[in-house]
């Protein structure tokens, strides 16, 4: 069975699906100056590794629910890049932010898919 993986920037807001990713969360943090250089750094190679290759979902092009998470396959292809926002999410928690990790076999119902993850519509998540 296929399973799916996560990563949330754990807050008080009741739905998950509203919570700041940890992409998101690490430029704000950037954009704020609350990094110190050798993070800010690291941040851009890995946001250019990001955007060279990791497929980016057309959020803004679809008519999705605003329900609409993405979720990394757990393959070997998609490795790669749970590794680098394992690498993201070593700069956040360094800068106490809390960052947690879902995992499911059932991330509801997959509006896009490609190579790496997927982008399913679910109330649950």
């Amino acid at each position: 069975m296929a399973r799916f993986i996560r990563f949330i920037v754990r807050t008080n807001h009741r739905s998950r699906t509203r919570c700041t990713g940890v992409v998101a969360s690490l430029r704000i943090l950037g954009e704020k100056g609350s990094l110190p250089e050798y993070h800010i750094e690291y941040s851009k190679e890995l946001f250019d590794q990001l955007n060279e290759g990791l497929p980016c979902p057309p959020f803004e092009s679809s008519n999705w629910s605003s329900d609409c998470i993405s979720w990394f396959k757990d393959t070997e292809p998609a490795q790669r890049w749970i590794s680098v926002f394992r690498d993201i999410i070593a700069i956040l928690e360094d800068s106490d932010i809390d960052v947690g990790t879902l995992t499911t076999d059932k991330p509801g119902m997959i509006v896009y898919e490609d190579e790496f993850q997927v982008v399913a519509q679910s109330r649950k998540y």
